[in-house]
Parts: structure tokens; C-alpha cells; sequence
């Protein structure tokens, strides 16, 4: 009966009455997002906080202060942290492992051995091929989107979604040459942006440079889709 009062309800709008429920309801989707991306923020600078103080605490229980690993132990070491970054675990999971070490001192080896650097920054940009693998598999984890009732589970469709679209932005910094939302190599004069407004004139690119452009758009609209339901 209510589903009914409602569809009556909705049939005997105005264009303008349809528009103004229209913007309410899209200002108030957006304000969930917001809600919701607050609330990962807030949870994921708290981990950040323990972390660090986790590690630092532990460092400073040590009587010989940083631990000290011989060459071979440490070349060990470098490469698990890489292999494990690799396939898209976090460093600080990495360094509370008991068999290793701070991220202190992790992050000292960063800065003084050039190798160990670049394998690292390596390391970082495969991360985003698993990023990219586990936003699949959440998009196609159904669990829990419809409740008892039968109705949809707004709060895990939109959490689904909100962890979508972190680990894409994610990908993309960390590889934006595969993830990143750009078209490249586009020549110059065929892009004039004025008051938020983008107009591309197509015809001066080339087939090279049409491909990337249409690419790019395609990914964008499926992304909005996935976004916006």
C-alpha cells in the first residue's frame, strides 16, 4: 500500500516538483558520500596514529635502540617487503609482522640505499594491479546488498562503493600510466577550457589520439556508473 500511495504520488508531480525531489535526493546521496568518506578518513589517520606510536614505542623499549641486521639478513628482509607490497599489503601491516622491523627503519633504508629505493618504487606500482584486482572483486561481491526484506542495502551498496573508488584513486597514483584518467600526447590548440567547461575539437587529433581520448571516456563513464548507481 505505501509502495502504491507512493507511485501515485510521484505520478501527479510537476516537471518542477520532480526536478526539486530530484536535486534533494542527489544532494542528500552526496552528503551520505561525504559522511561516509569522513568516517574512512578519520578511521584510517587513527590506524595511522597507532601505528606510529606502536613502532616508536617498541623502538624506544630497545636498549641498543634500532635494530641492527647483518647484510645478508637485511637484503632478506628488503626483498619479503617488496614481494609483500607487490601484491598490495600495506607497510605498516608488513612492519608488525614479528620477524620485522620498524617502519623506521624501513623507511631509513629508503633514504640511504639507492637499490633497496628503487625496488621499493617498484614495488609501489605493481601495488596498483592488486588495488585494481580487489576493486573487482568488490564490485562483485553481492553480500549483503539486499536486506531481510528484499529492499536494497543502501549503507553496503555506498561502502561498497566508497572502497571502490579509494583503491582507484590509489591506483592511479600509484601507476598513473595505466590507472590514471589523462589523455596524452593530445596536440596543442584542440583543448579550450573556460568556466569549467572542456570543448576538444577531435578533428585536428590524430586516430592515435582519438583512441586515448574515446579510452578515457569510456573508463569515466563506467566508473560514474559504478559511482552513482
Amino acid at each position: 500500500m505505501a509502495a502504491r500511495a507512493k507511485a501515485k504520488q510521484l505520478a501527479g508531480e510537476t516537471i518542477e516538483e520532480t526536478r526539486d525531489r530530484l536535486a534533494r535526493e542527489k544532494l542528500k546521496a552526496r552528503e551520505d558520500r561525504n559522511r561516509l568518506q569522513a568516517i574512512e578518513e578519520k578511521e584510517a589517520w587513527q590506524a595511522i596514529q597507532d601505528t606510529a606510536n606502536a613502532h616508536m614505542g617498541a623502538v624506544a623499549k630497545r636498549k641498543g635502540g634500532q635494530p641492527k641486521y647483518s647484510e645478508t639478513e637485511r637484503d632478506r628482509i628488503q626483498v619479503e617487503i617488496c614481494e609483500r607490497l607487490s601484491v598490495g599489503q600495506s607497510l605498516n601491516k608488513i612492519c608488525q609482522m614479528p620477524d620485522m622491523p620498524p617502519i623506521t627503519t624501513v623507511m631509513g633504508w629508503i633514504g640511504k640505499d639507492q637499490a633497496f629505493e628503487e625496488r621499493y618504487a617498484r614495488a609501489r606500482e605493481l601495488a596498483a594491479h592488486s588495488l585494481f584486482d580487489q576493486c573487482i572483486d568488490i564490485a562483485d561481491d553481492a553480500t549483503g546488498d539486499v536486506l531481510k526484506d528484499g529492499s536494497a542495502n543502501h549503507a553496503a551498496i555506498s561502502r561498497a562503493k566508497l572502497r571502490v573508488d579509494t583503491r582507484m584513486r590509489m591506483a592511479g597514483k600509484l601507476s598513473p600510466k595505466v590507472y590514471g584518467e589523462r589523455v596524452e600526447g593530445l596536440a596543442s590548440g584542440t583543448v579550450n577550457i573556460t568556466n569549467n567547461s572542456l570543448t576538444l575539437d577531435a578533428r585536428s587529433l590524430s586516430p592515435d589520439q582519438r583512441d586515448s581520448l574515446r579510452a578515457m571516456l569510456l573508463q569515466a563513464s563506467d566508473r560514474a556508473k559504478l559511482i552513482d548507481g
